[in-house]
């Protein structure tokens, strides 16, 4: 029996599968594998959080819009990592290494706790400064 994918997901990933633009298709069937059972798409809380403010700055949302992406983000049931003293211990060595945010590094924290790969499709801010540093972190494709 094939191992299922485990993969932890960032906010640009989850802002794609709410939200029409480029590359919501890939994100939208990530979301559908792990609906399915095909993969496991892991997160912390800060996701949410991240979702929202997001989709509150898009011309398409306003404020029942971006309640009812959060309801539906919440019956996804993606598996929540608590935000804990190794995660941000992990996520600021990874931030300041890698010269990302706090905000950017957890996700990238988190895959590297569970020996594991984040999904991204922020190309231009963790992708090309922290792949190149070795961390595990992989465009949405």
């Amino acid at each position: 029996m094939a191992r299922r994918l485990q993969v932890v997901i960032d906010s640009s990933v989850a802002v794609k599968s709410f939200s029409e633009e480029e590359e919501t298709a890939k994100a939208v069937e990530l979301m559908n594998q792990h609906v399915s059972g095909r993969s496991t798409l892991f997160t912390t809380p800060l996701l949410v959080c991240e979702l929202a403010n997001a989709l509150r700055h898009k011309p398409a949302f306003n404020k029942d819009k971006v309640k009812d992406a959060i309801n539906s983000y919440y019956g996804l049931h993606l598996h929540e990592a608590p935000i804990d003293a190794q995660l941000l211990s992990r996520s600021t060595e990874i931030a300041f290494k890698g010269g990302v945010t706090i905000y950017d590094a957890v996700p990238v924290a988190l895959a590297d706790i569970k020996d594991i790969t984040c999904v991204t499709a922020d190309e231009d801010t963790q992708y090309a400064k922290l792949k190149p540093r070795g961390y595990p972190i992989e465009l949405l494709h």
